[in-house]
């Protein structure tokens, strides 16, 4: 039995709070509770998801139909916070619900999005309760900090480059950490006085928010203007001014290998004679500006040695992760250089935008799914028009819905309570990648006959 508290709110609140523009510290906001729907996918087939909205009953039933699970609960608290965890343990009406359903249950592996102190509290409160309960995918609370050190732009840079003579084939883009804005403005210039792009990533942003994307020509005025400007820029900037800022040379992407930005998931056990497992390989979706919209998993998308290459790498950094005492999942990005090279640039301590696309298509399909099937995972799919209703998606969808015709191919959406703001997500799976994206196209020419054309953002 498994209690899945989907907190990806607690996961982003300092984040999220540091946004200075209100209508996007709100935007944002919502849009974690929205994330959460995903955490249905999570975990083994059968369990306890608290989100931060109500599901649909009906989809709910239709995801534990789909999935084969054998019990599927969605519980919510009455009124979200920016804090699960803190709803779970303060709202009264919710708890009772979560202890009622896991009496009697036997063992309760507690999961959640990412490691945390609140893990180990709910973990406490629950055993207050006469529930037996493990922590499968947190450090002890004495370690907890090694998840936010590796989290961090800064922290990822001093861990790979201690340990990149290990990892052949993955290198670290040219940068450095700077102390704030002058430090950073001053690193800026000098990458484009040179001709050189750059990036400027507040240390702990989040699927690309806050990160600034600066192109030779960008800016107009001599180096030391450019420093001038940027650094004023900088300044205004609270996520910026928060904490050092990573300064790093802009890779260009060669599309041709996992889309530019391949990523690779990994899981650290809590049981220390369990090794390492490499979870999956995919190819990240990003918008121009870089932000994560989600990922693509299939057999054609690396050249077999480079996928083992990258596969041997991904194992290697997932025990020295150990050997810092981390535990749970967390995913290695990558860019793909033109220039051939394959950059390391960030880790993810958690749960992630793809975790939920990986366990629900290895539910469906079995280990290395990659091999036999095609996944495309889209986390935020915009709508223009009307927004739908979960019923209207449904009908939508009638034909092509997973499983479509009695094959194990289809749209399954995986986000739905953000429909109300015109927008959700979802996996297109099939044989192959060419009939994943049919598909895909079939939803999105059903929508625009529907006047809901989807928007590129």
């Amino acid at each position: 039995m498994e209690l899945i508290i989907a907190s990806i709110v607690d996961m982003y609140r300092d984040n999220v709070a540091s946004i200075e523009d209100p209508a996007l510290r709100d935007y944002e906001l919502r849009d974690c509770y929205y994330l959460a729907d995903r955490a249905l996918f999570w975990g083994q087939d059968d369990k306890v998801v608290v989100t931060s909205l109500p599901l649909p009953l009906e989809y709910v039933a239709y995801v534990q139909q789909a999935l084969g699970y054998k019990r599927l609960v969605n519980l919510a608290p009455r009124q979200p916070s920016t804090s699960l965890f803190e709803d779970v343990l303060h709202d009264h009406e919710l708890w009772a619900a979560i202890v009622a359903h896991l009496q009697g249950t036997g063992p309760v592996r507690l999961i959640a999005s990412m490691a945390a102190p609140q893990v180990h509290e709910v973990a406490a409160a629950l055993r207050a309760a006469g529930i037996a309960v493990t922590t499968p995918e947190c450090p002890p609370a004495a370690r907890l900090a090694v998840r936010d050190y590796l989290d961090g732009k800064a922290g990822f840079r001093e861990f790979f480059a201690a340990i990149q003579d290990r990892v052949p084939g993955v290198r670290l883009p040219e940068g450095l950490v700077a102390a704030g804005p002058a430090e950073a403005a001053r690193a800026a210039a000098r990458f484009l006085g040179a001709g050189r792009g750059c990036l400027c990533k507040p240390n702990y942003s989040q699927s690309g928010v806050g990160i600034r994307m600066l192109r030779p020509g960008d800016m107009p005025g001599s180096e030391r203007q450019i420093e001038g400007a940027l650094r004023a820029s900088l300044e205004t900037d609270s996520q910026m001014t928060a904490d050092v800022i990573v300064v790093e040379e802009l890779i260009e992407m060669d599309p041709r290998l996992g889309g530019g930005s391949p990523s690779l998931e990994m899981r650290v056990p809590a049981d220390p004679a369990q090794e390492v497992e490499f979870m999956y390989l995919c190819g990240q979706i990003l918008s121009p500006t870089g932000y994560f919209h989600g990922v693509e998993m299939y057999r054609e998308l690396l050249a077999p040695e480079l996928e083992r290459m990258l596969e041997e790498a991904g194992l290697e950094v997932a025990r020295e992760v150990r050997r810092r005492g981390y535990v749970g999942i967390f995913d290695m990005d990558l860019v793909a250089g033109r220039d051939g090279a394959m950059y390391a640039v960030e880790i993810n301590t958690r749960r992630t935008g793809g975790t939920h696309a990986h366990e629900a298509a290895e539910a469906l399909f079995g280990p290395r799914y990659w091999q036999r099937c095609a996944v495309i995972c889209n986390n935020a799919l915009h709508l223009a028009g009307a927004p739908l209703t979960y019923g209207e998606l449904q009908g939508l969808l009638e034909g092509i819905r997973f499983p479509a015709a009695a094959h194990k191919e289809g749209i399954l959406p995986t986000i739905i309570t953000s429909l109300a703001e015109k927008r959700f997500g979802y996996l297109a799976m099939a044989a192959d990648i060419a009939r994943a994206r049919e598909l895909e196209h079939d939803m999105w020419q059903r929508l625009t006959a529907a006047g809901r054309p989807p928007e590129a953002r």
